[in-house]
């Protein structure tokens, strides 16, 4: 491998060889790690880009003589560039090439590739080969460690499932009797005769018809209930929550099984989901003084 790419750097790689050294390597390489063997892959990016751009170099070098380099240099360039695009770090890669070649008269060839290389490799995929393993697990590294903590626990593991619910058909008299006898709560579901969410009611609902007696017995729940409501399902994570607690200026929201089977769960609460964020930051060792949510008197 590394004896080789001295050999492409210095001009002297044969381009049939070269042409079929890359596709053998690409092909060994991806059997290795696809099957779980042991194996890295930053030697093979800096022999594929070698071999890649010494082959290149070396077609350039055949077709217009007189207008190009040596194909050393175009494996250089080709290290640049394949190496910067997997590990979307170019100036790692341009400073390795400096250190390896000690040839300052290609630093813009292989400044200019090693960006374009990068831009287009985070066009394709925005994980490089180091976190493409982390992303499909589903951890974002590019994320705050809070973002990171609040998306790794979902809804479910969180809702409280005492919830009390009032059916659309009672009246509002009914209804402040709910409000006085519950211990919690701001908000109460408001269910059909099947037993699904319809709507969601709160005392600043009942409010403009306090005054009135008659109103209050006349008026039903299903009339003076909010009917646009955001819901959560227990596989939603708690950075969706509370992304929704601040967009919408809410306390509580209502977890239903899914988005178009109403049926509820339970009630998520905001204090609840700053409980557990806590809870887990203590649990992962994080004692980062950022890395914790205070409740706000």
């Amino acid at each position: 491998g590394y004896h080789y790419i001295g050999e492409v750097l210095t001009g002297n790689g044969v381009l049939w060889i070269m042409l079929v050294l890359v596709l053998f390597k690409i092909a060994a390489t991806a059997l290795t790690l696809g099957s779980g063997g042991a194996g890295g892959v930053f030697a093979p990016a800096l022999f594929i880009g070698a071999v890649t751009g010494g082959a290149f170099g070396a077609v350039a070098n055949q077709l217009l003589p007189q207008y190009t380099a040596n194909s050393g240099a175009y494996a250089a360039v080709g290290i640049g560039a394949f190496l910067a695009a997997t590990t979307h770090a170019p100036l790692t890669a341009i400073f390795l090439l400096f250190e390896m070649t000690g040839n300052y008269a290609i630093t813009i060839p292989i400044m200019v590739c090693s960006m374009i290389g990068t831009m287009v490799a985070r066009k394709i995929n925005p994980e490089s080969i180091d976190t493409v393993d982390l992303g499909r697990a589903g951890i974002d590294i590019h994320e705050g460690r809070e973002t990171a903590v609040m998306k790794s626990i979902k809804v479910g593991r969180v809702v409280n499932e005492d919830v009390d619910f009032i059916s659309e058909r009672a009246n509002a008299e009914q209804l402040l009797q709910i409000f006085s006898m519950a211990k919690d709560g701001f908000y109460f579901p408001v269910i059909d005769d099947t037993g699904r969410m319809t709507g969601i009611v709160s005392m600043q609902d009942v409010k403009s018809i306090l005054h009135d007696r008659q109103l209050l017995l006349n008026s039903r729940v299903g009339d003076i209930c909010t009917r646009q409501v955001a819901v959560l399902t227990p596989d939603d994570n708690l950075y969706t929550a509370m992304t929704l607690f601040d967009v919408k200026g809410l306390e509580e929201i209502p977890v239903v099984e899914a988005t178009d089977n109403r049926w509820v769960l339970g009630i998520l609460k905001r204090r609840d989901v700053i409980a557990a964020y806590n809870k887990e930051v203590i649990k992962k060792g994080i004692s980062n003084h950022t890395a914790s949510i205070r409740l706000q008197p």
